[in-house]
């Protein structure tokens, strides 16, 4: 793969010998420095969905939000995002707890948010998949999916803030589970149903909905045009180039 070093697992994926090696941004980023092991190792993998999550969203904190996020939100069919958008911050792998009314039928730990966008006035959680589907439980409880949890964690996280919910996917064929759970979500009754400890009924959520890989070549070939002979252009046609390598993004898979 290029002139990345590391080797085919039995499955037939490059995995490279270096984690750093797959991205191509900010490598020696400080909180490499106390990573766990067992995901700097899913890091190595060419299918590895945070390698890409990283270089995607990594690259796009370098540009105004003010320029991208409406294109986010067009995308995922959220309308026109509110507020100042230029206070909004990027994280990925975020630790959130859950809300404290859940614990009180059970524990449950934190929960890792692939990408937390957030402003004053809104809080968006997207679950990244590539070629993986989602859990359909956690430890301690068979019918809380991964999707339900997002948007419990994230409904509770936002507090008086809008809150939105996005899965991220390759396309339906290779994460069917959780696009069809966004489906069902889509319903805030049936969200209320399954989250009869949130006694506010989740009155902030404002939207669940799902994005494409390909979404974002889109996303960033905006940020590209717009921004031409820029730093930030700089930015956009590196990542552009390393998704067109790896073919993602490439071919838009239906979204339902």
């Amino acid at each position: 793969m290029d002139d990345i070093r590391g080797q085919l697992s039995s499955s037939g994926v490059f995995v490279a010998e270096d984690f750093r090696d797959n991205l191509i941004i900010d490598r020696y980023d400080a909180r490499f420095a106390t990573m766990r092991m067992s995901k700097k190792k899913h890091l190595r993998s060419e299918n590895s969905e945070d390698a890409i999550s990283w270089n995607v969203f990594r690259s796009l904190r370098q540009v105004s939000p003010a320029v991208w996020v409406p294109e986010l939100f067009r995308k995922a069919g959220f309308g026109v995002p509110p507020g100042d958008l230029s206070q909004t911050t990027v994280d990925l792998w975020k630790y959130i707890p859950p809300p404290s009314s859940l614990l009180t039928d059970g524990d449950e730990g934190d929960s890792e948010i692939d990408v937390v966008l957030e402003n004053p006035q809104w809080v968006c959680f997207i679950e990244a998949k590539y070629t993986s589907d989602i859990s359909e439980r956690t430890t301690t409880r068979s019918n809380r999916d991964q999707v339900l949890r997002n948007i419990d964690v994230g409904s509770s996280y936002a507090g008086a803030r809008d809150f939105y919910f996005a899965l991220l996917v390759l396309d339906r064929r290779r994460s069917p589970k959780g696009m069809d759970a966004v489906e069902r979500y889509r319903n805030f009754e049936e969200v209320r149903r399954r989250l009869p400890h949130r006694r506010d009924s989740l009155r902030n959520l404002a939207a669940v909905s799902s994005l494409l890989w390909a979404d974002f070549t889109d996303i960033i070939n905006v940020v590209k045009c717009r921004l031409s002979e820029t730093d930030e252009a700089v930015f956009a046609a590196r990542v552009l180039e390393w998704m067109a390598k790896r073919k993602i993004g490439v071919v838009v898979g239906e979204r339902r």
